[in-house]
């Protein structure tokens, strides 16, 4: 059973096509200002007023304002520290980086979309960024002959396996789930691990020193030092 802290939520299944990025704006103006953050100066610090948040990481959700801030000292350039996600020894940070409002209509959300590239190649665009229709073209017609014939050759049949039919192909029991395959166990048994750990008491440090750390030319922060 799994131990849920205050204002969060449990793990969810949401996959990429979920992720609610809203459409991209058509204004060259950011309508989510730094002005409008915790610290205008810190462009991951999260919203002055609390919004609901996804990370990325944990996959989990939450008020904005449990994020907190990891604080760094005697960094070289001043820097103040990461903004984290408040899911226990999740590596998530960043407000807009790896934690974004749940809501599409956020302004934090603004110029984000989300696109699989399925389609990309069938679509022609003018130089204004709309999609050409070409004349003559039309969609798909299941009344038309042409395409009653192609469904009559490539169309569904009793004997076709749909998702969640796959059953059909063991010959098990409608109730009886297929047995789990080896890299099916693995997965289950990572995810497993990893709500274990989100679920354990926070183990991460609120306070980094860098006081001892390598001179890595001269700025205080690299790739080595994101937590993520």
């Amino acid at each position: 059973m799994h131990k849920i802290s205050p204002g969060m939520s449990e793990p969810t299944d949401v996959d990429d096509d979920d992720i609610p990025f809203g459409d991209e704006g058509g204004s060259d103006e950011d309508p989510f200002r730094p002005e409008d953050r915790v610290d205008p100066k810190d462009m991951m610090s999260p919203p002055k007023v609390p919004c609901e948040c996804y990370c990325l990481h944990c996959q989990r959700t939450f008020m904005s304002d449990g994020i907190w801030l990891q604080k760094v000292i005697n960094g070289r350039d001043g820097f103040d520290g990461f903004w984290m996600c408040p899911t226990a020894n999740c590596d998530g940070a960043g407000f807009t980086f790896d934690i974004f409002p749940t809501d599409p209509a956020h302004p934090a959300n603004a110029g984000w979309s989300y696109d699989d590239g399925d389609e990309d190649d069938e679509l022609e665009f003018d130089e204004n960024g709309d999609v050409i229709e070409h004349v003559g073209e039309r969609e798909y017609d299941p009344d038309e002959s042409k395409y009653k014939a192609l469904d009559g050759q490539l169309g569904d049949s009793e004997d076709d396996i749909i998702e969640g039919d796959e059953w059909k192909l063991a010959g098990l029991d409608p109730a009886q789930r297929p047995a789990e395959t080896e890299s099916q166990r693995q997965a289950r048994l990572e995810w497993e691990e990893e709500q274990k750990r989100y679920d354990a008491p926070d183990e991460r440090p609120r306070i980094l020193d860098w006081k001892n750390r390598e001179d890595r030319g001269g700025s205080s922060i690299s790739d080595e030092d994101i937590p993520f």
